[in-house]
């Protein structure tokens, strides 16, 4: 339910927010740039969701048992001020059934290659937003690619054996109003929108993203190992 008159009252004296913007005072700001190309056919991803609709996630955001940490304060600040089923819900396609694998065979071999992940250890996550959906300012812990792969002995560094982990983001199809994915200082909109420009979220950095247009999107975070 959005939040009541006298939550805000509460919350504008109180400014829970404020120990969000210490968290990243210190951050630093700098440009997000495209780091890889990949080779995407947009009605093909959007097809996947129809025929795997059995194995979506239906989420919204909320404190969740695999958050730690500053993940899990963020998620429970953000779910404190109003995020939730009603303005945070998705579909999301990964970790149900045989999802991944199902994602990972319409990536391809080629775009793998790109990107230069290991093909036994990648977490694709097909994230849907409809109209009026978004996900809040939060940082990654790759808790969920933790899940997936247990038994990892991954170091300090998110280095393990099969290289050093990292977080890809790319969408999967075109740009539309109201698209917005916004990266440390960086807000990706327009031609920044295209299937397959791929970024990189770096750990510990944040991020957030919102659909405030009227079309359906579409795009992917992929979890794996670089050397």
């Amino acid at each position: 339910m959005p939040i009541s008159a006298e939550q805000y009252v509460e919350f504008v004296k109180q400014k829970p927010w404020n120990q969000i913007k210490e968290v990243f005072a210190d951050r630093g700001s700098y440009d997000i740039t495209v780091q890889k190309k990949l080779n995407i056919n947009p009605e093909e991803w959007v097809q996947f969701t129809l025929d795997n609709i059995h194995n979506a996630q239906e989420k919204y955001e909320k404190p969740k048992d695999h958050y730690t940490g500053l993940a899990n304060t963020l998620a429970i600040v953000n779910n404190q001020l109003g995020r939730n089923e009603e303005n945070t819900s998705e579909f999301n396609f990964g970790m149900l059934g045989d999802s991944n694998e199902r994602l990972i065979e319409l990536l391809g071999e080629e775009n793998i290659n790109t990107l230069g992940v290991h093909p036994d250890y990648i977490l694709m996550r097909l994230i849907v937003k409809m109209p009026g959906h978004g996900v809040a300012w939060h940082v990654d812990d790759a808790g969920s690619f933790a899940l997936k792969f247990p038994g990892l002995e991954v170091d300090e560094n998110r280095c393990c054996e099969h290289g050093r982990a990292v977080r890809y983001w790319f969408p999967v199809t075109n740009w539309e109003d109201g698209y917005a994915m916004q990266i440390n200082n960086t807000v990706l909109t327009g031609s920044d929108w295209a299937p397959g420009n791929t970024y990189i979220i770096p750990w510990g950095d944040g991020h957030a993203s919102s659909n405030f247009g009227y079309v359906p999107q579409y795009t992917v975070s992929l979890t794996g190992f670089v050397k």
